[in-house]
Order: C-alpha cells, then structure tokens, then sequence
C-alpha cells in the first residue's frame, strides 16, 4: 500500500503515522487547470455573452444537456483529482456530480429538485451554482417527481470511479463524496421553511424522501466500494455559524437512524467514512460519533471553532478534518501567516494522530500558491513524533 493510504488509514483509525496526512477540495476550474498547466475552456463566457445565450437559452432543455453534463464532469473530475496527485496530497474529496440540468443561461436545477443560479469566477469559467429554492412542494409533487437520472447515478458513479482508482488510486487516497446528504436533499427540494413546516405537519412526506435518498446513498456506496474507494466524505451541512440549523433533538428523530445505516453499510464494504458540516457543529459533535462516523470535517475557525476543544471533546472517537481558514490564509495570507496557521492546526489537533490538514471548505478565491504553503508547512510541522514545540500538552488543551 503506497505511504499516502498509511498515512490517511493511520489517521481516520486516530493513530499516528509519519506525518500528519493532507487532503484536498479543490472544486474550481481556473485552480485545476493552474496547477495543471492547462488552459481551461471558458465555458463561463459563453453563458455571459448575450447571443451566445441566446442560444442556450433555446438548447439548455433539450434532450443533449446530461449528456454534455456527464462528459463534461468526466473531464473536470479526471483533471481536478489529477491536480490532487500533482500538488502531492495525501487524499482527496472527489465529488463527481453529473445532477445538473438547465433551464436556460442564468438558471438550472439538479435532478433533485434543488433550484440553483448560475454563477462565474471572474475568470471566464462556470462557478460553484448559487442554491435558490427547491421545486418538490406537496407529497403529490414527489411522487411525480421523474427519479430515472437519480437512480441511475450508482451505475454512473460506479463507472467514473473505477476510471478514477484505476488511474490514480495507488497515488492518493481518494474519498467518494455524493452531492449532498440526505439532509441536504430534503429541505433542499423542499426549501427550508416549507421544510420546517412539513417535518411537524407532513413527517410522512418528509419521511419517504428520507427513505429514498437513505437507501440511493446506500446504493452509491456499494458502487464506490465496487470500484475499490477506500472512503467517503458524507457532505452534509448541518450547522449555521451560532449553531445547528435545526436542535440536535430534531437531526436524531428525523436523520439518526438513517445516518447509521450508512455508516454501518460502509464500513460493511471495508470503507471509512467522515461526516462534513460547515458552521458551529459543537452541539453535533456527540452526535457524529454516536452515529458512527469515522471523522469529521470542516471544523471552521471563522464558525467559532477551536481545534484544541474538539480534540477535548472528541478526538478518542472522531478524526478531525479541516480547519484550515479559506477567508483570509489561503487567499491573501502571506508565507508566514499560511505557516503558522498550519502549524497552530497541528499543535492543537496533531498530538496521538487523528488529524488531517484540510481547507474548511473552497471557492474560487483560494490561492494555489497558498495551497502549496499549506502543503509545505505540513512537510515542516507534521512529522511524527511531533516536536515538544509545536504539539499542545494534554493539560494545556484540558485547560482550553
């Protein structure tokens, strides 16, 4: 097994290996194809010029645009996993996600029914779609709702991912990730008020689409194990920055048994599996580990997160992901700055293993220079046994 799969393997098992692993989530186009060396195709232009929209706003419905879509998410998730491999991470989220469909140049949905606005970068290429609302209203509604493309996602993640290990899984340690939870994917469709509603009015009809995505997430499991994924990321945003979007009450009755199940399943097919949530998740973090997940990511510091608490609180069950600042570090930090928050990350989090360096998250703003500081810092600070002058004692972190 190549050094990176010991590296992450010893980590997600809260062991110390060599040095503290990395991971990356690099989503956008123009960082890809920077660290690359390859000039990227700028479909974002062609979205944003008047008659070339013209244009797709009369062919973005027809019967072409999945197939575009899946030919082209082949592409970019080849490219962006080998960027990965070229930077020198460890492990990467790789998310292959041929959902989206178009209703014309400015608005598009994915085969959900999550409603989204077409966003660009700056720099000529498509960006990450702005979430605006969800089409699935009533129970009638779902029932209607044409499931062919979304059952059909397994098959499609099955062949992309094969590809994918084949050609890069003795390089990195590749982590599966579908587009979103089953959370996500219920208020999603729904929105989040009507959402709300429906959980005290309509729990059946919530219940049901829990169910399906429940077990369509099972199914993609089965399918990233089928290709030899050794893990998977379930992104699931779950948590405001004051706090859960919901009361940890409410996410056991509607989503605990759910998200035991997937867990149960994947580590059934020898996989690990890391929960993501974005915002102030300490009230979630009990949870998380009782549900049985392997680690945990994105732990934001600008959410009020602190690295050494988490630790405290549960670094014996949970490996921690993250914490790396995409506000600021690594956008317009400087060397030093990069350097430091990478090794305050490791002296918080590193000590006994168990801890992974990651941005919390992506956008277009990231700098691959600074990517390459994180990297290097890594390399400088994480090797084991880490040294008396970087690793926070015990007591100071009881203390915290």
């Amino acid at each position: 097994m190549a050094a990176a799969h010991e590296r992450v393997m010893a980590a997600l098992e809260r062991r110390e290996p060599d040095r503290v692993p990395t991971m990356d989530m690099t989503f956008e186009y123009a960082n890809i194809y920077d660290i690359l060396g390859k000039r990227p195709l700028p479909l974002g232009r062609l979205f944003e010029n008047r008659y070339a929209a013209k244009a797709l706003d009369r062919l973005a419905p027809g019967p072409l645009t999945p197939f575009f879509v899946e030919k082209s998410m082949d592409a970019l998730t080849y490219d962006r996993t080998a960027a990965a491999v070229k930077l020198g991470y460890d492990s990467a989220w790789v998310t292959y996600p041929p959902v989206w469909r178009y209703d014309d140049s400015k608005n598009m949905y994915d085969i959900g029914g999550k409603e989204y606005r077409v966003v660009f970068d700056g720099k000529g290429n498509l960006g990450t779609p702005m979430y605006t609302g969800g089409r699935i209203k009533s129970a009638d509604d779902w029932r209607a709702w044409p499931k062919r493309d979304l059952l059909r996602l397994p098959e499609q993640n099955h062949r992309f991912f094969t590809r994918l290990q084949k050609a890069f899984g003795d390089r990195i340690f590749i982590f599966f990730t579908f587009m979103d939870g089953i959370f996500g994917y219920t208020w999603g469709a729904i929105g989040f008020k009507e959402f709300v509603v429906a959980a005290r009015k309509e729990r059946a009809f919530v219940a049901r689409i829990i169910r399906f995505y429940t077990d369509l997430y099972c199914l993609m499991l089965e399918a990233a194990a089928d290709a030899g994924v050794p893990g998977v990321i379930y992104a699931d945003d779950m948590a405001y920055r004051s706090g859960p979007m919901i009361s940890p009450k409410q996410f056991e009755s509607l989503y605990g048994d759910g998200l035991r199940r997937l867990t149960e399943t994947a580590h059934a097919l020898g996989m690990k599996i890391v929960i993501h949530s974005c915002g102030n998740v300490y009230q979630l973090l009990d949870w998380f580990a009782d549900c049985g997940f392997d680690g945990v990511h994105a732990l934001e510091p600008t959410a009020g997160i602190e690295l050494a608490e988490v630790k405290r609180m549960v670094g014996d069950r949970l490996c921690l992901l993250g914490n790396i600042d995409v506000t600021h570090v690594l956008v317009d930090a400087d060397r030093e700055e990069v350097f430091e928050a990478v090794r305050q990350s490791i002296a918080a989090a590193g000590k006994g293993g168990g801890y992974i360096i990651a941005p919390t998250n992506t956008h277009p703003g990231i700098s691959v220079e600074r990517l390459r500081w994180m990297l290097e810092a890594t390399e400088v600070y994480g090797k084991y046994p880490l040294s008396t002058g970087n690793a926070i004692s015990s007591s100071e972190q009881s203390s915290l």
